[in-house]
């Protein structure tokens, strides 16, 4: 491989002039993507609605299936030639990617040349035929993809998908309400592939232990799929709230006042900064306090849009989403407040349960809200990983990082490349694996954990802090 194929997918169903502005901002998450990454040797090509990477780094490819807008990415070797012969002469040298599996070549072509799309597949699936088990069409166990671009070809045998919607920056800007549980950060995710600028608000009801597990979750999501923008995140201390509703609305409606005082501080902070809506990780009946009356109700209050981009999800859908972007494990730490409504809660307010809930206006005007920019600072101050005796360290950083800031451990795997690792990792030992900002590393202890392997995951600032000077090493 020597470049990687982008393909994007709604972006060419707009208009021309809608496209390339479009394009503007993929282009642009595309650098910010590899950059941020540390990849700061590559070119990015426009071949006309087909884009290409050309890089060494092998690790590009995974970093670019996360960029909001690529449909899908193809590892590829770019082949530059003069004619057919002097085409199918290289391909030669790639003869033994069908050895001993049934294939099929395809082609096709943008530009001028002197021999068909069928011609070039045709004899160009000579060459592979001898050491193959032969050709296949309708079910080979490897295509041989060859798309020319004028005197380019670029083969490649994979089309791997990409978070796929619409580039960063292209759909107006929201601000999430986000408690760092299983379905906020499924919602905002949903809202970044539409291309939002998505912004968070977390009300912390349980003190700053919350606050900071939250705040990982939102540095991990920033980090790996937020481009084009500088996001923020609104902290807003709700222990006097919460004692409020606890003395002054009834059990029973406790849940739905709370939703209400929530849009009500998302809305006073949109009406600040600029964003258009609301965005909430709500489904539909799944839980007392959404079904459509609830739901119905607590909408007419918000005084703006709301989006619920979870509405027609289960949770084994959204649980499903979670595990794919990353976030499960990190998610199943944060606690939740359980300790607010008494009593059956009700599922159908009405107009006449409006007048038992207090005006909230002045607990919204004098809310201290701490405002996170970009990447935030985590003030730890937990005792975060439960190890005792002799362990083995694993940093799964990028590797970018690991160069620029060795930490001596004793596995040295980038993630995701620590995942074709794990039947490598021994139930005898136990791991501390570490990354930025801990959700994967949480991610890849949970999936040690379920192999019956001893395994915590940790951030970096944590392991500096608690454990870099203090290690027993495991032999």
């Amino acid at each position: 491989m020597n470049c990687i194929l982008l393909r994007y997918g709604e972006i060419g169903l707009k208009s021309k002039g809608t496209r390339l502005y479009f394009e503007k901002l993929y282009t642009r998450a595309i650098k910010e993507a590899l950059e941020r990454n540390g990849i700061t040797k590559f070119i990015l090509k426009n071949l006309g609605g087909r884009y290409i990477v050309e890089t060494s780094e092998n690790f590009a490819l995974e970093v670019l299936r996360k960029v909001p807008g690529i449909e899908s990415v193809s590892p590829a070797v770019k082949i530059k030639f003069n004619d057919k012969n002097d085409l199918l002469e290289t391909l030669r040298e790639f003869s033994g990617l069908a050895e001993g599996k049934k294939y099929a070549v395809k082609a096709k072509r943008v530009g001028k040349h002197e021999f068909t799309s069928q011609e070039l597949a045709k004899e160009a699936a000579g060459i592979f035929y001898e050491k193959s088990n032969g050709v296949d069409l309708s079910d080979p166990e490897i295509t041989i993809n060859l798309e020319i671009r004028n005197k380019e070809c670029f083969l490649y045998t994979e089309n791997l998908m990409g978070i796929g919607g619409l580039p960063a920056g292209s759909g107006g800007k929201v601000l999430a309400l986000f408690s760092g549980g299983i379905d906020s950060p499924v919602a905002a995710m949903q809202m970044l592939k539409r291309g939002c600028k998505v912004d968070f608000m977390l009300v912390d009801l349980l003190g700053e232990k919350t606050g900071n597990d939250v705040l990982d979750i939102y540095n991990y999501l920033i980090n790996q799929y937020a481009y084009n923008y500088k996001p923020k995140f609104y902290l807003v201390d709700g222990k006097k709230i919460v004692e409020k509703l606890k003395k002054e609305v009834d059990g029973r409606l406790r849940q739905i006042a709370l939703k209400i005082l929530f849009y009500k501080l998302g809305q006073k902070i949109a009406l600040q900064d600029g964003q258009e809506a609301l965005v909430t990780g709500e489904a539909l009946a799944q839980k007392s306090s959404q079904t459509l009356t609830s739901l119905s109700f607590i909408d007419a209050q918000a005084g703006m849009l709301v989006l619920r981009p979870l509405v027609g999800m289960n949770k084994n859908e959204i649980v499903k989403i979670a595990r794919e972007i990353g976030t499960l494990p990190a998610s199943e730490k944060v606690k939740e407040y359980c300790n607010l409504a008494e009593g059956k809660v009700s599922t159908a307010p009405s107009e006449k349960d409006l007048l038992g809930i207090p005006d909230f206006s002045m607990d919204v005007e004098n809310a201290v809200i701490k405002v996170y920019s970009g990447i935030a600072e985590v003030e730890e101050e937990k005792a975060t990983a439960d190890l005792s005796g002799e362990f083995l360290t694993v940093d799964i950083r990028a590797k970018h990082l690991q160069e620029e800031n060795p930490l001596g451990a004793d596995l040295s795997l980038p993630y995701p490349f620590v995942l074709e690792e794990l039947d490598t990792f021994k139930k005898d030992k136990k791991y501390l694996v570490i990354c930025d900002f801990g959700a994967k590393s949480e991610n890849i202890a949970y999936l040690l954990q379920k192999k019956g392997i001893t395994a915590v995951g940790i951030n970096l600032k944590n392991y500096l802090k608690y454990f870099k000077n203090n290690i027993k090493k495991s032999v």
